[in-house]
């Protein structure tokens, strides 16, 4: 787990958990100490939680550690399955599950099956007779080790295999092997919290066909008043797997054509469309329905024909008694596995039939992905993919055109502000080199939201003096920003980790003294050298001939 993750998780805990917890039994310690116990503690009804499917409330209460403990931190018995919990975990990402942990839980099972509760503390204590009968009704016994450590020790992996497998170990019912729930499972479950809801629904298709081969394949007519209510229900989860959203209603001349033909010929639509194409995780062929035959499908999303069925959607709520029941629209829908990186490649053909920027291929980054979840968590909304519709007073978006720039002036390269001068397009090509150096796995939110201030608030602040500007002063301003911009936030490499995401104010703080040296530094040598060179600002910030040799000048020199 990167050390962001480990602090989102941290304070989800002490947020949802910690009010939850059974009270802790030594209140003599220090605040700050019983604190970080207490969110120690959270982590095991988190692991149960995620383990067994329950609410926040019920899996907190079925932590037990304390001090004393006796070597398990939770106990919880599921009654439909008949299956019994018992958790040891451990929130260090610095320390392994150790096999002196794994003897501790060992001991404490075997105590607890021997209903030994004098060797237990008082939240086991307390819960005596909840126990008894649980364990009078459990099937199978499970043992869990939780943890944000990588690793488990192959000794104290050993010890537990050796425990659960063992012919003459304390009780039958123990199951063979213990359920890890390690730093993988754990950061799978934390940002699946922010992932967009599954789309599960029917869908009436017409004369379809299937198509057998390696990817299952339907395709017929459908409705596209249908295809209209499913985006009403499921809003842009429906387009999950697409390159982008709605990009608002009559935004090209392709919306604006669908808007025409809804309104005055809603029986050519099938003829004068492109089609819509979709991916599903599951298809199951129900039975017929109004001339057609009922699909059911699970993990459903439009990978092709957002803009059709988002603007025919706005056209059928604004238009309530238009008759639109004869549009219909041919649908691809092919079956892919919910991991299948296959979805991405049919995201992308499909899309390069129609003129779509390059950029928009980005969103196929599962590294986009998992930064706007990690947003998510520090209430910042992060937009990669296109999308139309004004943005919610107050609330605070980042996009993907703003993390390229913001990144790129962290970065070591000196050539990066030539790029953000002659083709910024390239940071945001998936493809590119340049794209991978910026968004890295190692790339964290926390990170891209603090360059990303950094750079609105610097570019802000420059705006204002090439207003001030006049004459070669205010074009050196103008074409030299991004060089002023890199080399003020490259001096000063801290700013991009800072433990927190830094507010508007704290990075106009971090800023003005350092860029206004730099803005003055840049203007006083690019005179000099724009000079010598016999060249404008312009052609100057614009050459990498020109302008590279110069950055790296004013890097290595500083202020």
């Amino acid at each position: 787990m990167t050390p962001d993750q480990v602090q989102i998780l941290k304070q989800k805990l002490a947020d949802e958990f910690v009010p939850e917890l059974p009270p802790l039994l030594d209140l003599t310690a220090p605040a700050a100490h019983r604190a970080d116990k207490n969110v120690a503690r959270a982590f095991n009804g988190y692991a149960i939680q995620k383990i067994a499917g329950l609410d926040t409330a019920t899996a907190a209460k079925s932590v037990v550690d304390d001090y004393n403990d006796n070597g398990i931190d939770a106990i919880y018995y599921h009654q439909p399955s008949k299956k019994m919990f018992l958790v040891q975990g451990k929130l260090k990402v610095d320390e392994p599950f150790s096999l002196a942990e794994a003897n501790a839980f060992i001991k404490g099972v075997r105590d607890l099956l021997n209903q030994h509760y004098g060797r237990f503390n008082k939240n086991v204590q307390d819960r005596q007779a909840e126990i008894d009968a649980a364990l009078d009704e459990a099937v199978e016994i499970i043992l869990v080790t939780a943890r944000t450590a990588e690793l488990l020790s192959q000794h104290a992996k050993d010890a537990l295999t050796q425990f659960l497998t063992d012919p003459a170990k304390p009780d039958e019912r123990l199951a063979s092997a213990f359920v890890e729930f390690g730093p993988v499972e754990v950061v799978e479950s934390l940002l699946e919290e922010q992932a967009a809801p599954s789309v599960c629904d029917d869908l009436v298709i017409f004369g379809h066909q299937k198509i057998d081969g390696q990817r299952v394949t339907y395709y017929g007519q459908v409705s596209l008043a249908a295809l209209a209510a499913l985006h009403t229900t499921h809003g842009n989860a429906l387009f999950e797997k697409n390159i982008r959203y709605s990009l608002g209603v009559g935004k090209s001349d392709v919306n604006r054509a669908i808007l025409g033909t809804l309104g005055t010929a809603p029986d050519n639509f099938f003829f004068l469309s492109n089609g819509v194409t979709a991916i599903a995780n599951s298809i199951e062929i129900k039975g017929p329905k109004i001339g057609g035959r009922r699909f059911e499908l699970k993990g459903l999303s439009v990978i092709n024909g957002a803009q059709t069925i988002a603007t025919s959607h706005h056209f059928i709520t604004t238009n309530p008694h238009a008759d639109v029941a004869s549009a219909r629209v041919l649908l691809t829908l092919i079956q892919v596995d919910e991991d299948d990186e296959f979805s991405a490649e049919i995201t992308r053909a499909r899309n390069h039939q129609n003129p779509v920027s390059i950029a928009q291929f980005a969103a196929l980054d599962g590294i986009q992905e998992r930064l706007r979840r990690e947003l998510a968590f520090l209430n910042i909304t992060y937009r990669y993919r296109p999308e139309g519709g004004a943005i919610a007073p107050g609330l605070d978006v980042m996009t993907i055109e703003d993390a390229s720039i913001g990144l790129a002036l962290t970065d070591a390269d000196p050539g990066m502000p030539i790029i953000l001068k002659r083709e910024p397009g390239k940071l945001l090509d998936s493809k590119n080199a340049d794209y991978r150096r910026l968004f890295t796995a190692q790339l964290s939110g926390r990170q891209l939201a603090n360059a990303v201030r950094l750079y609105r608030r610097a570019s802000r602040i420059l705006a204002s003096s090439e207003i001030a500007a006049t004459g070669q002063e205010k074009l050196i301003y103008r074409h030299g920003r991004n060089v002023i911009m890199w080399l003020t936030i490259r001096a000063n490499p801290t700013w991009l980790n800072r433990p927190t995401v830094m507010t508007n104010v704290e990075a106009d703080a971090l800023l003005s003294t350092p860029l206004d040296a730099w803005r003055e530094k840049v203007r006083a040598e690019a005179m000099t050298d724009m000079a010598a060179a016999d060249k404008g600002p312009l052609a100057f910030f614009r050459n990498a001939t020109t302008a590279r040799p110069f950055i790296v000048k004013l890097r290595d020199a500083g202020i």
